[in-house]
C-alpha cells in the first residue's frame, strides 16, 4: 500500500519501497511551494527532496539557528537537518544530531518514534542494518502507540526493507 504524505499543508509525496526515500509527486509544484515559503520549517525537507542538498543545509541550519536549544521546536528543526546530512553522507554529523533531539524530545512518542526512523534509514544506508532493524522496530512500537495510519505504515515499510536487506 502506497501512502501519500504532504497535499494539504505542504507538497505530496511517497516513500521508495527500496531507497526509504521520499520522491515528490509534482517537482514543479514543491519547487514553487518552496519559493514562496522559504522561512517555513517544511522547506528543509522539500529542499532536501528537490536534490538541492547545499540549500536544504543552509535552510536547515538556519531552522536550528532560529529555535531556543533544548526545546520541541529545536529538536524538530535538528531532525530535518539531520535528514539533511543523511542524504549527503554526513552520517556522524546525523547522529549526533538526532541523538541531540532524541534527548530533548523524551516523553513525546510522536517526535521520538521520528528520530527512531530517521535514524534507522541513515544505518540503512550506511549499511549497518541489524542497528538500523532496531530502530525501525523501536519506530513502529512507538507509532503504534500514537495511532496515525500513514505513519505507522511508513515506519513498517521502513522495517520490512530492513529485513529484507538483512536476509539477503
Amino acid at each position: 500500500m502506497t501512502v501519500v504524505f504532504g497535499g494539504a499543508e505542504f507538497p505530496a509525496y511517497v516513500i521508495d519501497e527500496e531507497t526509504l526515500r521520499e520522491e515528490l509527486l509534482d517537482e514543479e509544484e514543491t519547487r514553487e511551494w518552496v519559493e514562496e515559503t522559504p522561512q517555513d520549517p517544511h522547506a528543509v525537507a522539500l529542499l532536501r527532496m528537490l536534490g538541492e542538498l547545499d540549500a536544504a543545509l543552509a535552510a536547515g541550519q538556519d531552522r536550528v539557528h532560529e529555535r531556543e536549544p533544548g526545546t520541541p521546536e529545536w529538536a524538530t528543526a535538528a531532525i530535518r537537518l539531520a535528514h539533511v546530512h543523511h542524504w549527503r553522507g554526513e552520517f556522524v554529523e546525523a547522529h549526533e544530531l538526532l541523538d541531540a533531539a532524541e534527548e530533548v524530545l523524551v516523553g513525546d512518542i510522536a517526535r521520538t518514534a521520528l528520530v527512531h526512523q530517521h535514524r534507522a534509514k541513515a544505518l540503512f544506508d550506511a549499511g549497518r542494518y541489524a542497528e538500523a532493524q532496531r530502530e525501525a522496530r523501536r519506530a513502529v512500537a512507538l507509532r503504534e502507540e500514537g495511532g496515525d495510519p500513514g505513519l505507522i505504515q511508513s515506519s513498517r515499510q521502513a522495517l520490512a526493507r530492513i529485513d529484507r536487506a538483512l536476509a539477503t
